[in-house]
């Protein structure tokens, strides 16, 4: 006899465990945004702590990295640092083939900073003056 009804395949994909880079958030936009450059992470993650250029009218987001923006060291950064508006709250999956993807920006908290996946620039961190870095590590 045949199996009646539906068949289910299963797949799997793992990225690792996430890291929990928020202390405290205490203030985030309160609608979060599409994330216009998916085609960029596919089959990556996008870590919580990323860069956003975020546009609350239009529902977007730009996730940018610390060689888009333009700072004393990087002039060819095509970012300005005033452009960020926040840090991604949580990490994005981006399977393949994704189309769509959301996010939701923080722009006041305090960040466990050197558990983030990139370095923030000095530059951006002042446009962010209630984003708080915790650091962990010991500096010299």
């Amino acid at each position: 006899m045949g199996t009646l009804g539906n068949t289910f395949g299963r797949a799997e994909k793992s990225y690792g465990s996430g890291k929990n880079i928020w202390h405290e958030i205490e203030g985030a936009y309160p609608v979060g945004g599409s994330i216009e450059n998916i085609d960029d992470f596919e089959g990556e993650v996008i870590p919580a702590g990323s860069m956003c250029v975020f546009d609350q009218a239009a529902g977007t987001i730009t996730i940018a990295k610390a060689t888009d923006i333009k700072t004393s060291s990087n002039a060819g950064g095509t970012i300005e640092p005033s452009d960020i508006k926040g840090l991604l709250q949580n990490d994005v999956c981006i399977d393949d083939n994704v189309e769509y993807a959301t996010g939701s920006v923080v722009f006041a908290g305090e960040i466990y900073i050197d558990r983030l996946a990139e370095a923030i620039p000095t530059e951006v961190l002042a446009v962010l003056p209630m984003i708080v870095p915790i650091h962990e590590k010991a500096t010299e």
